[in-house]
C-alpha cells in the first residue's frame, strides 16, 4: 500500500477524483458533473492544460461532445466533429490511443486544426479511448500548452481516467452497447441544460462563455449542489424570475 505522505501532489488529486467518480456510480449521480470534476481531477493528475470528452450517440457512429474542464476546450471539440477529423476521431475509430506532440505534430496529422490549437493555446494532444466490451463509445482527450507527457506511465493513467469515465457513463454492471448509448443520449440532455446556463450567466452577468462555465462550476461548489441541478436552478430563475 502506497503512505500518502509518499505520494505526489497529483498523485493525491488523481486518487481523490477517482474515489469521488467510483463513489457516484452506487447511487444515481450527475453524470455531466461527476464526469467534469474526474476531467478537473485527470488534468491536474497528468499535467495538462485540459481535457474534453466526446461519446457516439448512436450504432452508426455519430459523435457528440459531452463535457469539458473550459469552453476553448468545447469549442475546439465541436470543430473536430464539424470538420470530421482530429484526435477524437482517430481515437474512436481506431479505439486506440492517439498522440501529437507540437503544432508541427498536429499539422502533420490533421492539417485543419493547425489554426484552431494555436488559437486554443495548445500544442500537444494525447486522445484515449472509451471502451465498452471492445467496441469503442468514445474519447478522452487531453490538451497541453507544451508537447505533454507521452510516457508509458502516462498513457496508463489516461486510460484508467477514461475507463473510470465509462463506469460513470454507463454505471456498474454488464449493460448491452445499446442501453450504453441510450445513457450517453441521457447525459448529452443533461449538457444541454448546462448550456443553457451558461448563456444564461453571460448575458446576464456580461461574462464570455469560457468564463460563464466557471461561473457555474464555482455556483455548484459553493452551494454544494451538482453541475445539472446548478444549471437547472440558473436556467429556471432566468425563465421565472421573481417580481420584487
Amino acid at each position: 500500500m502506497v503512505e500518502r505522505d509518499n505520494m505526489t501532489d497529483a498523485e493525491v488529486r488523481a486518487t481523490r477524483a477517482l474515489a469521488v467518480a467510483t463513489a457516484a456510480m452506487v447511487d444515481e449521480h450527475d453524470v455531466i458533473g461527476t464526469l467534469t470534476e474526474l476531467l478537473l481531477g485527470s488534468v491536474e493528475a497528468l499535467g495538462a492544460a485540459a481535457a474534453g470528452l466526446v461519446v457516439k450517440e448512436d450504432e452508426d457512429g455519430a459523435l457528440e461532445f459531452l463535457t469539458a474542464t473550459s469552453h476553448r476546450v468545447e469549442e475546439l471539440e465541436l470543430y473536430q466533429l464539424q470538420v470530421d477529423a482530429g484526435p477524437c476521431l482517430d481515437c474512436v475509430r481506431s479505439d486506440q490511443h492517439v498522440f501529437a506532440t507540437g503544432l508541427d505534430g498536429v499539422r502533420a496529422r490533421w492539417p485543419e486544426l493547425e489554426e484552431p490549437f494555436r488559437r486554443a493555446g495548445f500544442a500537444g494532444v494525447h486522445a484515449a479511448p472509451l471502451h465498452w466490451h471492445g467496441r469503442g463509445i468514445g474519447a478522452l482527450n487531453f490538451f497541453w500548452s507544451d508537447e505533454g507527457d507521452l510516457s508509458e506511465q502516462a498513457a496508463r493513467v489516461a486510460q484508467t481516467f477514461a475507463d473510470v469515465a465509462t463506469m460513470v457513463i454507463v454505471t456498474s454492471g454488464r449493460v448491452p452497447v445499446t442501453q450504453v448509448l441510450r445513457r450517453t443520449r441521457a447525459a448529452l440532455r443533461e449538457r444541454a441544460v448546462i448550456e443553457q446556463a451558461k448563456g444564461v450567466l453571460a448575458y446576464r452577468e456580461r461574462l464570455d462563455m469560457a468564463a460563464a462555465f466557471d461561473r457555474l462550476l464555482e455556483m455548484a461548489g459553493r452551494n454544494g449542489h451538482n453541475l445539472r441541478a446548478t444549471a437547472a436552478d440558473v436556467v429556471r430563475q432566468a425563465a421565472h424570475p421573481r417580481r420584487s
